[in-house]
C-alpha cells in the first residue's frame, strides 16, 4: 500500500517537472518562459498550490483595481461638472453685492435719525437744507470742532459698555476700520448736520445718550471707527431701557461693518430684546445674519419684521432672494465637500488594494525562476517576447563574498502593469487634489471672498465708476 502511494506521488512530481507550463505556439507545444509557474522548485507541490492561489488573487484583484480606477475617474469627471454648474449658480450671490441698496439696513437711515426724537429740527430733509444754506457763513474754527464723545463723558467699565467683548480690546481697536456711510435719501449736508447737532448737544448735555448716538452717526459717515465706537458705547450706557435699542443698533452696525460678526450678532440681538416691537431692529439683525450665513435665524427675524410692519417686505426682498440663493449654494457646496471626502476614501481603498496586490505578487515572484536566468539561456526557445521587455538591474553581494555582482532581470507582465500610469496612485491623487481645488476655488472660496466687506466696497466702487 505504501509503495502504491509512493508511486502515485512520484508520478505526480514527474508530471509537474515535465509539464510546468506549456502552451501551443506555431503548432508546437512549447514552454511558456514568462509564466509564473516556471518555478524555482517545480517538485514542491505545496509551493505550486500556493503559487496558484497567489496568481489567482493577483489577476482577480488587478481587474478590480482597474474597475476602481475607472470608477474614480468617472467620479472626478462628475465632480468637475458639478463644480462648474455650481460656479454658474453662484453668480446670484455675487450679483447681490452689486445691488445699489443691498446693505441699506446696515446704514444710517432717516427713520433711525427720527427715532432719536430731538426737540427741534425733527425733519431731517428740512434741517439738511437749512445746513446747506448756512454752511457758507460757518467759520473755519467752527468747522474744525468735532464731537469727540470722550471729551464730554467718561466711558465706564462693566457689562453696560460691553467691555468684555473681544472687539473692544486694545489690540483690536488699534486696527479698527469702517468704511464711510452715504445714503442719497438723506442728502449731502447730513454729515455737517450731524456734527452741528452732536457738538451743540454734547456741550449743553454731555450726559445725554441722544447726542452721543448722533456723534456715533457722524463718525460712521466720516468712516472713523475709533471715534464712532466709544460714542455708541457711551450712548448705550446712558440710554434708558426703553430707548437702549437705538444706540445698540448703531453699535452693532459698526461692529458688523468692521467684520466683527460674532460680537455684532450679540449687540444687535440685544437691541431686538430691548425693543422686540420695532420692526427695524429685526430687519437690521436679519440682514446681518444673512451675511453671516445664519439663514434660519435671519428668515425668522425677517418674518417677524414683516408681521410688525408689512411695508418692510419690498425693502427686504432682495436680501431674501440672496438668502435663498446662498442657502442652496451652501447645501450644494456641502454636498461637493462630502463627495470629495468620499473620493478620498476611494483612493485610500485603491491604494490599499494595490499594496495587497504588490505583496502577493512579491510572494509569487519569490517562487518563480528568474526570467533572465536559466529560462532565457535556453537557446532552443523563441525569446522574442522577452527581448521586447524592459529590464531592471540591481547590485547584490552574494553570501560568502565581498564582491558586489550586478544582477539584471526582465519585468514580468504584472510588474509592468502595476508600474504603468494606468493605475498610478500619485496621478489619481494629483488629479483629485487639482479637481478639488478647482471646485472649491470656483465655488466656496470665491463666494466667500465676495462676502468680505472689502470686496463689497471694491465692487460698489467699480460700479460707481
Amino acid at each position: 500500500m505504501r509503495l502504491c502511494q509512493f508511486l502515485v506521488a512520484a508520478c505526480c512530481i514527474h508530471v509537474l517537472i515535465a509539464s510546468n507550463h506549456w502552451v501551443l505556439k506555431d503548432e508546437q507545444i512549447v514552454q511558456k518562459l514568462d509564466s509564473p509557474f516556471f518555478m524555482r522548485e517545480p517538485h514542491n507541490l505545496i509551493a505550486f498550490l500556493e503559487q496558484i492561489r497567489y496568481n489567482e488573487y493577483v489577476e482577480r484583484s488587478y481587474l478590480e483595481l482597474l474597475r476602481k480606477r475607472e470608477q474614480i475617474v468617472e467620479h472626478l469627471r462628475f465632480s468637475m461638472r458639478f463644480g462648474e454648474d455650481l460656479a454658474e449658480q453662484a453668480k446670484c450671490a455675487m450679483d447681490f453685492y452689486l445691488l445699489e441698496k443691498g446693505m441699506s439696513y446696515l446704514k444710517i437711515t432717516p427713520d433711525q435719525f427720527k427715532r432719536i426724537n430731538l426737540p427741534e429740527h425733527r425733519d431731517l430733509q428740512q434741517a439738511a437744507a437749512a445746513i446747506q444754506k448756512s454752511t457758507a457763513t460757518t467759520t473755519k474754527h467752527e468747522r474744525a470742532l468735532e464731537p469727540i464723545c470722550g471729551n464730554y463723558y467718561e466711558l465706564g467699565v462693566g457689562p453696560a459698555t460691553y467691555d468684555h467683548l473681544d472687539s473692544f480690546q486694545p489690540e483690536v481697536l488699534e486696527s479698527a476700520y469702517v468704511d464711510r456711510e452715504h445714503d442719497s435719501n438723506i442728502g449731502t449736508a447730513t454729515a455737517e448736520l450731524m456734527r452741528r447737532y452732536a457738538l451743540d448737544g454734547l456741550q449743553r448735555q454731555p450726559d445725554s445718550w441722544k447726542f452721543h448716538t448722533l456723534s456715533s452717526y457722524y463718525w460712521r459717515m466720516r468712516g472713523n471707527a475709533l471715534q464712532a465706537l466709544p460714542c455708541a458705547r457711551l450712548a448705550t450706557m446712558l440710554a434708558p431701557p426703553e430707548q437702549k435699542d437705538i444706540p445698540l443698533l448703531s453699535l452693532g452696525t459698526i461692529l458688523f461693518r468692521m467684520g466683527r460678526l460674532a460680537d455684532a450678532d450679540l449687540i444687535l440681538s440685544a437691541a431686538v430684546e430691548h425693543a422686540p416691537q420695532v420692526a427695524e431692529n429685526h430687519v437690521v439683525l436679519a440682514s446681518a445674519l444673512a451675511l453671516k450665513h445664519d439663514f434660519n435665524r435671519s428668515q425668522q427675524h425677517f418674518d417677524e419684521a414683516e408681521r410688525l410692519d408689512p411695508s418692510t417686505l419690498p425693502h427686504t426682498q432682495q436680501v431674501r432672494n440672496f438668502i435663498s440663493c446662498l442657502e442652496n449654494l451652501t447645501k450644494k457646496t456641502s454636498k461637493i465637500d462630502s463627495y470629495v471626502k468620499y473620493m478620498k476614501n476611494e483612493l485610500k481603498e485603491f491604494k490599499k488594494l494595490k499594496y495587497h496586490i504588490s505583496q502577493n505578487h512579491e510572494r509569487l515572484v519569490q517562487q518563480q525562476l528568474p526570467l533572465g536566468a536559466r529560462r532565457f539561456l535556453d537557446s532552443r526557445a523563441n525569446n522574442e517576447d522577452l527581448h521586447r521587455r524592459g529590464q531592471y538591474c540591481s547590485t547584490r553581494t552574494p553570501n560568502g563574498s565581498d564582491e558586489p555582482i550586478l544582477f539584471c532581470d526582465f519585468y514580468s507582465d504584472m510588474q509592468m502593469r502595476l508600474e504603468s500610469k494606468d493605475i498610478d496612485i500619485d496621478v489619481l491623487e494629483r488629479d483629485l487634489m487639482a479637481n478639488t481645488e478647482s471646485v472649491i476655488r470656483q465655488v466656496s472660496t470665491e463666494i466667500r471672498k465676495q462676502f468680505n466687506l472689502e470686496q463689497l466696497k471694491a465692487a460698489k466702487a467699480t460700479k460707481s465708476t
